[in-house]
């Protein structure tokens, strides 16, 4: 039985002391991703950044608690309280229970995990199947890796905060109609809201998805036990889809409540500040509400445009009796920071290729591995590989039946 949910009826003593807390960061779990703390803002865009302020705050915020049944497990304390207006409800403090399992395990990548739910996640009043929910979507996540599809919706945010920007301007003007099917007819919105989004849907909205074979289900708990009530609830999902090694993996989301305020003027759910995994979902849901219930087919997808076009692709051949050159770490570099789109990337350099009539000797398949590896090094301010470089900018065979060096330069 899931922590708040067996200890409702009772009050729970928070027990603050050095003998757990030094307990605790010795775990496999905890040294996994100790490291990674930093301090600084939780809504912060920059996902190294970001996930560092959760790291933080985790740590900060890690407590033993003791419930009516004397039972004593650790847990992460959330910011709010429970919306409890008749003062009736159970004297507890909303928290998420680590299982005991989790400790023997290592977990690098719960920071970003942590730091990918949202900004729903630093709500200030929460309802208790909520929390319970979101402890399931945090820590009930098959054992694929998940910093790779990260890593694709990183290299899109842009793109991902122009949409969801441009979707919550053209439903404004309505959004008066949905609030009165949520009085009127909430189970008119529950599939909409609520119901499972398949992965041609979610590559539709996001082409780049598709490798990950995306698929976004709402926690069936929370739906179940909420009825006609989902529409007024924090939304708890989980994204899944596979690795590069094939195997599944899951990610918890939160979505804010159906309201004017939350979805329109809040700022805490500005898509600016927002996670890369909450803009999709939101993105999501709000296309889907636009196009069944106000009649207005969108047709928004997250493409992400190269930067401004001052940079250009150049043949390298070799000098007499010289070895062909190699493209340097700068022109990788710039080259990812012009098409930090894999999509796009590819594009590029397939088109200048029709141009100069050359046969690059690369699989697409390969470019966007190295593509997504070498962008992943630059952005932690880490030296680009090698194989990577000569991935990115490969070898090609030109019209004159010579092999060149593709290169790429900046314009000063």
């Amino acid at each position: 039985m899931d922590g708040l949910g067996a200890l409702c009826t009772g009050a729970l003593v928070t027990i603050d002391d050095r003998e757990f807390r030094e307990k605790l960061m010795t775990t496999p779990w905890c040294q996994s991703w100790l490291a990674k703390a930093r301090p600084g803002d939780r809504f912060d865009p920059v996902p190294e950044r970001r996930a560092g302020a959760w790291a933080q705050w985790a740590l900060l915020h890690l407590q033993q608690q003791t419930g009516s049944r004397e039972r004593s497990y650790p847990a992460i304390v959330l910011d709010g309280k429970f919306h409890d207006p008749r003062g009736q409800g159970p004297l507890l403090t909303p928290h998420l229970e680590i299982p005991e399992w989790m400790m023997s395990q290592a977990q690098s990548s719960f920071p970003y995990r942590l730091a990918e739910m949202g900004n729903a996640l630093a709500f200030s009043w929460w309802m208790v199947p909520e929390v319970t929910a979101c402890k399931r979507a945090l820590f009930n996540a098959p054992g694929g890796d998940v910093v790779g599809a990260l890593d694709m919706l990183w290299e899109r945010r842009g793109a991902l905060v122009d949409s969801v920007t441009n979707l919550r301007s053209g439903i404004a003007p309505s959004w008066t109609l949905i609030e009165e099917i949520i009085l009127s007819e909430p189970q008119l919105l529950l599939d909409t809201v609520a119901g499972e989004y398949s992965t041609e849907e979610i590559s539709d909205f996001l082409p780049a998805a598709r490798e990950h074979q995306l698929t976004l289900v709402f926690d069936e708990k929370l739906r179940a036990g909420s009825g006609d009530y989902t529409t007024r609830r924090v939304g708890v999902w989980q994204l899944h889809g596979v690795d590069k090694e094939r195997r599944r993996f899951a990610l918890g989301v939160l979505t804010p409540r159906l309201t004017a305020n939350s979805q329109l003027n809040d700022r805490m759910f500005s898509p600016e500040t927002e996670s890369c995994a909450a803009l999709l979902v939101r993105g999501l849901m709000l296309r889907r509400i636009k196009e069944r219930h106000l009649g207005l087919v969108d047709h928004t997808r997250v493409v992400e445009t190269p930067v401004e076009p001052v940079s250009y692709f150049r043949s390298m051949k070799a000098q007499v009796n010289q070895k062909l050159p190699e493209a340097s770490s700068k022109a990788a570099v710039q080259f990812l920071q012009t098409y930090p789109d894999a999509d796009a990337a590819w594009v590029a350099l397939s088109e200048w290729a029709g141009r100069a009539k050359c046969i690059i000797t690369v699989r697409e398949d390969a470019f966007r591995t190295a593509h997504r590896r070498a962008l992943r090094f630059a952005r932690r301010a880490e030296e680009v590989e090698r194989d990577d470089i000569n991935t990115l900018l490969p070898l090609a065979w030109d019209n004159n039946s010579s092999v060149i060096r593709v290169g790429f330069s900046k314009k000063s």
